[in-house]
């Protein structure tokens, strides 16, 4: 089921960062949409969005504005959305957010945001050395110092929280005291977008998932040991992910667990989509036929790609599903699988990292359990060696049903 839909308000945006999914890794395709959405496509949303709940009886749901950038379209765009959400679905729940750059992100904006109740997250990428090389305006110039304005200014307006895109030529440390700070209440932190035809900078394709190759995981251990330390430690939402993972206490997001991925997309010109971050595979792999303006929500699952992001995590290689920790991996996120050759039917691009990392956390936390206690339960520690030899030189027992394989092949190029 869908409980959460990320509307792209605006499909331009006022930065131009490096490494950004939507414009810099080959996908041109929001040429051909409209630069903003509109309130009809709004209100069309609703209408399905009302249809959908009472069928589903569904009563809680997650609208993230986003982009582009969304501050580019009008504060009346919002106000007016908001209202029409909440008329025509009175009786529903909604977790109102918004994801941005903070550029342009002043008192009015706040203001209106608490009025609205819509909760703000903002991105920002280390301290200004880092953050300036990546997340740049049109003209070159960097962005950190209006960013850190909007975060400073958003403490008075109770900030949500920044997101992250992780780089590991930045000094945990480094990254943790700018997030200290900027005293704000959480951090949250992603894996760069990437896959194998088409790695992170500074990724080496030779070495990925071989041994001895671990650079995301020796940088997020040593980050997880700064923020473990930290009596007055802010939340990182992706250690949190994997410790409740770790402890059965939650089923995992889009990147990490087992759970279904309930999210859709809804483009500036009503297209209802799967997650846009997969757009990095190839040009115009999430586009379809399916507009809110013309179709139900529902017939959103009749889309083959959105069958395979939903349960992307049930569908995953066969080396995943032979693999130990593959209940708190879950095979990873689906775009960091991809390759010409094989489509999806990958690890992923950080597989031998989340061994490592996971196996880090999971030993971490039997450590903290009385040895008694240990014994009574029978805890055993895991080796991230012994993980990556089984993968390596075992007879894979569980095989990969033929429907499955064939749907994670759909989409190779090669």
């Amino acid at each position: 089921m869908i409980t959460s839909f990320v509307l792209k308000v605006a499909s331009r945006c006022n930065l131009n960062c490096s490494y950004c999914y939507m414009y810099n890794l080959g996908d041109k395709t929001y040429l051909k949409q409209p630069k903003f959405m509109s309130i009809d496509t709004i209100k069309a949303f609703a209408a399905k969005l009302n249809e959908y709940c009472l069928e589903n009886n569904l009563n809680n749901i997650q609208i993230v504005f986003h982009g582009g950038e969304p501050l580019l379209i009008s504060k009346e765009f919002y106000r007016e959305s908001i209202r029409i959400f909440t008329e025509i679905l009175p009786d529903n729940y909604f977790d109102f957010v918004i994801q941005t750059n903070g550029v342009g992100l002043d008192d009015e904006w706040y203001q209106l945001f608490n009025e609205l109740d819509i909760r703000v997250g903002i991105s920002i990428d280390g301290p200004k050395e880092y953050h300036d090389k990546y997340r740049v305006f049109h003209n070159g110039k960097g962005s950190y110092d209006e960013v850190k304005e909007a975060i400073i200014l958003g403490q008075e307006y109770g900030l949500n929280g920044i997101l992250s895109v992780i780089n590991i030529n930045i000094p945990p440390q480094e990254l943790y005291d700018e997030a200290k700070d900027l005293k704000v209440k959480g951090l949250n932190i992603l894996l760069p977008d990437g896959h194998f035809d088409q790695l992170p900078d500074g990724m080496e394709k030779e070495l990925v998932n071989t041994k001895n190759y671990t650079p995301y995981a020796d940088w997020l251990i040593e980050l997880f040991k700064i923020w473990k330390d930290d009596k007055d430690r802010m939340s990182v939402r992706f250690f949190k992910t994997l410790i409740d993972l770790i402890v059965g206490e939650d089923e995992g997001d889009q990147i990490l667990g087992k759970n279904v991925n309930g999210v859709a997309v809804l483009e500036t010109n009503g297209n209802l989509e799967v997650a846009d971050f997969i757009r990095a595979c190839y040009e115009g792999i999430t586009r379809n036929d399916i507009n809110i303006h013309t179709h139900a929500i529902g017939d959103v699952f009749k889309d083959k790609l959105f069958d395979v992001y939903m349960n992307a995590h049930s569908m995953v290689s066969q080396k995943c599903l032979n693999c130990s920790i593959y209940d708190f991996c879950g095979g990873g996120f689906l775009g960091n699988r991809y390759s010409n050759e094989r489509g999806f039917d990958n690890p992923t691009i950080y597989c031998h990292d989340m061994i490592k990392l996971i196996t880090y956390i999971q030993n971490d936390i039997i450590d903290g359990i009385p040895q008694e206690t240990q014994e009574e339960m029978e805890l055993c520690k895991v080796s991230y060696n012994d993980i990556v030899n089984e993968l390596e030189f075992e007879t894979e027992e569980i095989m990969i049903e033929t429907e499955v394989k064939e749907k994670l092949m759909h989409y190779r190029l090669a």
